[in-house]
């Protein structure tokens, strides 16, 4: 990798600077204007500086890579827990969404490769069962892209904020 590219390198202007033109040009793109982010590798730094405080009004939330169920009330909308899968089973993902189930939680789950090409991959065959068990648990579930779901999280989260006064 270029020094260029490394974060320890970079000012919280010029990472700002460069989400913003992108979401500029994704607007062009698809029109939208309500998005999350994705910490790159889940550094959320530059430097030794927070860069997210100042995004908060570019994004409705900002996905993290610390592997824990949330509560809706208890979702950091700008740290979103999520597991990352790296050469799980199916078993192994059908066991998360179980625990999700379970207790009532958000699960966040980050596939970077599906069927190879990628060092954090899932296998082809496991994803497939994965997303059949998916598919044969949908009146329990509600998988939606981030965007909605952060939107309607964010929704009782204020909501709640008003009804305590908050």
């Amino acid at each position: 990798m270029s020094p260029d590219y490394d974060l320890r390198n970079y000012t919280v202007k010029r990472i700002t600077d460069e989400i913003r033109m992108t979401n500029v040009f994704l607007q062009t793109i698809d029109g939208k204007t309500q998005r999350t982010f994705a910490f790159t590798c889940g550094d959320k730094k530059v430097q030794d500086s927070s860069f997210i405080e100042g995004m908060k009004k570019d994004f409705i939330a900002a996905r993290s890579v610390h592997s824990a169920l949330s509560t809706v009330s208890g979702t950091d909308l700008y740290n979103v827990n999520c597991f990352m899968v790296n050469n799980h089973t199916a078993t192994q993902m059908t066991d998360w969404v179980k625990k999700a189930i379970e207790t009532g939680s958000l699960l966040v789950i980050l596939f970077h490769g599906v069927g190879g090409g990628n060092s954090l991959d899932v296998s082809l065959e496991d994803h497939r069962k994965f997303l059949e068990y998916l598919r044969q648990e949908q009146d329990k579930i509600w998988i939606a892209p981030m965007v909605t779901v952060a939107s309607y999280l964010r929704d009782i989260q204020n909501s709640q904020k008003k009804l305590y006064g908050q």
